[in-house]
């Protein structure tokens, strides 16, 4: 929890060689829902995101179109900032690693590293990705590199930074501060790959001289993600030259030991517009190393107070394969807009997939969750209440007379949701939230369902027991529009005037949830804010402009392989099993599929990237005692679809003639990805 009454969040500083897609919004998304609900909490919420600008790609492709770096970045950079009001981004401070106040706060903290001996020179030889912009490791490098797209071999004089200096220290900084990364096997692959050795690492380029300049050597300029981790402080109002008269013998008279202990009070110095140190920094998978690793043993040479927490969430995957600028595969959020709306795009993102998975995108699925989740389920709720309120009651909030043991069931739901919601919005369980939210949502809509209000109003002597009815369900949508509102802002403010809540949902504090809307108050007509969509007509549609696509843009055809048979008989031939890919996989979480009662959604680890099955189980397991299970999986059938949901692969299990089930396990303990042969 932070010292004072503020809240700092950032995204990652992004690469402006393309327009922003699904994954970069994504990102910005969950950043803002944390802001948002710390500002629900009474707290001033500073977002900060940006553009890095200072990359080999970058400066190749400003010299194929005959730009500056600086110009070519000009083109993307409004469009980034575009995009954020268009997502309902609230209080973005955006920052550009070109700017002057950037380069000036670089050279200031790393000249007290080199000062302090912690940076040397030497010579760097290696491969360097310039798509990533950043040097591979040596178990990184693909057999024929020479041959990548993307890969140029590189040998220069270069400083380096002493990060194997910090090796104990760091183990030590994760093993204290066991949240700094979550979810926690994230924290779990950083604490693996410190424990095998840290090296030291190159801090500068003389290849290139697009970049930051050394302050104590000029014919340097430093390697991007050197300067780049540095914007989180550009952005954040922290004054560097206060700081920097706070040094007394190498160690500022502000900061508390350990490091990590320091918070924004001990920061006597910085102005009221300071918000460092950040609470927490957003990112995907690809990135924690420099964040959770390096990052922090930059700070602690320096003697700068540490981050709090990294939120480290996974890919976003079109067709089987992550999206990608360089790949071509993005899904523009404004085409997913134009379906379902801003408001339909945040849920699906944060609904779809627990945080820290990858997530698999896909029109019918976004289609799907906006129609059952949205207009069905949420969109229902408040429909019929408000239009049966002004049926029987004018409009107003009837009293809490009568009161069945049904009243106070949901009413003793609704109190548990919001500590329920309360409790995972804490702990950056966005998808959980939503799950949350929706159970009450359905809870709502089974209580009007069993209720029957349109029956009860037949009979007088009932009166008081409807009269109760709509008093929980008023209060019910109440609670929920306070709940979802960090996540999808618009729509909750659109159901709060139709509610006629007093003022909008920005200037509530969670305090509101202690509230309850009085007997009388006077809801407005019923108004359409989700409308069903014909997921048939708009697939349809969907397909016909990829069969109009120019041939070198169509994906190529498919053609199954006929299975081998012998004499009729159903038997395959040792090729035709050899194609089928049995593997071990692990199970990382596992959910029942709502509506449903045999579906089983599970997240796997199938030893190189995360997938997800839906596997008609649920009569046989409960998804608990499913969850660190290794199973194995056909690892390569084609995905399919149930109920909505994208499944990639199967799972093997045994039925026997009294119908008990058991899932094929491997006897010892190999590891996921192992094959089955």
């Amino acid at each position: 929890m932070p010292s004072d009454n503020k809240f700092y969040v950032t995204t990652p500083i992004y690469y402006v060689n393309r327009k922003p897609h699904i994954g970069t919004s994504y990102t910005t998304i969950i950043t803002d829902i944390a802001a948002r609900f710390q500002r629900f909490q009474g707290r001033e919420a500073l977002v900060v995101t940006g553009s890095d600008e200072f990359s080999q790609n970058i400066a190749d492709l400003a010299r194929a179109e005959g730009k500056s770096p600086r110009e070519f970045c000009d083109g993307f950079v409004p469009i980034f900032k575009q995009l954020w009001p268009d997502i309902d981004i609230q209080g973005v401070r955006f920052v550009r690693t070109s700017d002057a106040e950037h380069a000036r706060l670089v050279s200031t903290f790393w000249q007290r590293i080199y000062d302090k001996g912690d940076v040397y020179k030497d010579v760097y030889s290696g491969w360097y990705h310039t798509s990533d912009n950043r040097f591979l490791d040596e178990d990184e490098v693909p057999e024929d590199p020479e041959n990548h797209p993307r890969l140029k071999y590189l040998t220069e004089d270069a400083y380096f930074f002493r990060l194997s200096k910090y090796q104990d220290w760091l183990l030590e900084f994760h093993e204290v501060n066991p949240t700094f990364v979550v979810p926690d096997f994230r924290r779990n692959e950083m604490l693996s790959r410190i424990k095998q050795g840290l090296r030291d690492i190159c801090i500068s380029r003389t290849s290139t001289d697009y970049g930051i300049r050394l302050p104590w050597d000029k014919g340097h300029v430093f390697y991007v993600w050197m300067e780049a981790l540095l914007t989180y402080v550009t952005g954040s109002g922290f004054d560097i030259d206060a700081f920097e008269k706070t040094f007394v013998d190498g160690k500022s008279s502000e900061t508390r030991e350990p490091l990590w202990e320091t918070t924004r009070a001990d920061l006597a110095t910085q102005p009221a517009t300071n918000f460092w140190p950040c609470d927490l920094h957003t990112m995907a998978k690809d990135i924690p190393w420099f964040h959770a690793v390096i990052w922090p043993a930059m700070c602690q040479s320096y003697g700068l107070p540490l981050p709090r927490q990294e939120l480290i969430h996974g890919y976003w995957n079109f067709a089987g394969e992550k999206m990608s600028k360089s790949l071509g595969n993005v899904v523009d959020p404004y085409d997913a807009m134009k379906l379902v709306g801003v408001d339909g795009l945040r849920y699906f993102l944060v609904r779809e997939v627990p945080l820290g998975l990858d997530g698999n995108f896909s029109h019918e699925a976004l289609i799907d969750r906006y129609n059952y989740d949205l207009a069905n389920d949420l969109g229902n709720l408040v429909h019929r209440t408000v239009s049966m309120l002004h049926q029987l009651f004018d409009g107003a909030v009837p009293e809490l007379l009568a009161v069945t043991e049904a009243d106070e069931l949901i009413e003793q739901v609704r109190r548990e949701t919001v500590g329920q919601v309360l409790e995972h919005y804490q702990d950056l369980r966005y998808s959980e939230v939503l799950q949350a939210i929706w159970g009450l949502i359905g809870a709502a809509n089974k209580y009007i369902d069993d209720k029957k209000p349109w029956e009860l109003k037949k009979k007088p002597e009932r009166h008081d027991e409807i009269s109760t009815v709509f008093n929980r369900l008023v209060n019910a949508i109440r609670s929920v529009l306070l709940l979802v509102y960090p996540v999808m802002p618009r729509a909750a403010n659109q159901f709060w005037q139709i509610m006629n809540f007093a003022g909008c949902l920005e200037d509530q504090r969670s305090i509101a949830l202690e509230e309850l809307a009085p007997a009388g108050h006077k809801v407005n007509a019923s108004q359409p804010v989700f409308q069903r969509l014909d997921t048939k007509k708009i697939l349809a549609g969907e397909e016909s402009a990829k069969a109009a696509a120019p041939p070198d843009q169509a994906p190529a055809p498919v053609t199954a392989r006929p299975v081998a048979a012998e004499d009729g008989a159903h038997v395959i031939t040792f090729d035709d099993f050899g194609r089928v890919q049995l593997r071990v996989a692990e199970v990382l979480t596992a959910e029942k599929v709502e509506n449903t009662d045999k579906l089983i959604r599970l997240t796997l680890n199938d030893g190189e990237r995360e997938r997800q099955i839906v596997a008609g189980i649920a009569l046989h397991y409960e998804p608990a005692e499913l969850v660190g299970k290794r199973i194995v999986i056909v690892a390569n059938l084609k995905p399919a679809k149930l109920r909505g949901i994208l499944s990639e692969g199967m799972l093997l299990a045994a039925t026997d003639s009294e119908g008990r089930m058991g899932l094929l396990t491997p006897e010892r303990g190999v590891l996921p990805g192992a094959r089955v042969s």
